[in-house]
């Protein structure tokens, strides 16, 4: 019996399987962004070129890291919300380390401890609902 599935079927299975991942890598960046300060204490982004480069770079660890995290394991076999958890992970700590970066520079700069924590605490209560 041949296959007459068309190619855009195929296509469109496979997005449907990556589509939660991207979802999951993008949700994730937006914590990371949380962390490295760019969400102010209103809960808004201010769009710019180092945000959207944080940004890209979130997702693209999240889907780089995750993926390697997922073969190197043999994890293949798991489900795609466990894959998509394993890439949050990736995208949070990923731009955790991004913002640990951010925040070193910051306090060299003469920022204290205190406000740094707060901005944090007040992105996370805009973000979250108090």
């Amino acid at each position: 019996m041949p296959n007459n599935t068309p190619f855009w079927d195929l296509i469109a299975l496979k997005l449907i399987v990556f589509l939660p991942k991207i979802l999951i890598a993008i949700i994730g960046a937006v914590f990371g962004l949380m962390l490295s300060g760019d969400i102010g204490k209103d809960g808004k982004i201010q769009v710019s070129v180092p945000v959207m480069i944080k940004f890209v770079i979130a997702v693209t660890i999240s889907l780089v890291g995750g993926s390697a995290h997922i073969e190197i394991m043999k994890w293949q076999d798991y489900s795609v919300t466990v894959h998509g958890l394993i890439m949050l992970m990736w995208a949070v700590f990923g731009m955790l380390a991004i913002g640990i970066v951010y925040q070193s520079i910051a306090l060299m700069q003469g920022k204290s401890l205190a406000e740094i924590i707060k901005e944090i605490k007040d992105a996370a209560f805009a973000i979250f609902g108090k």
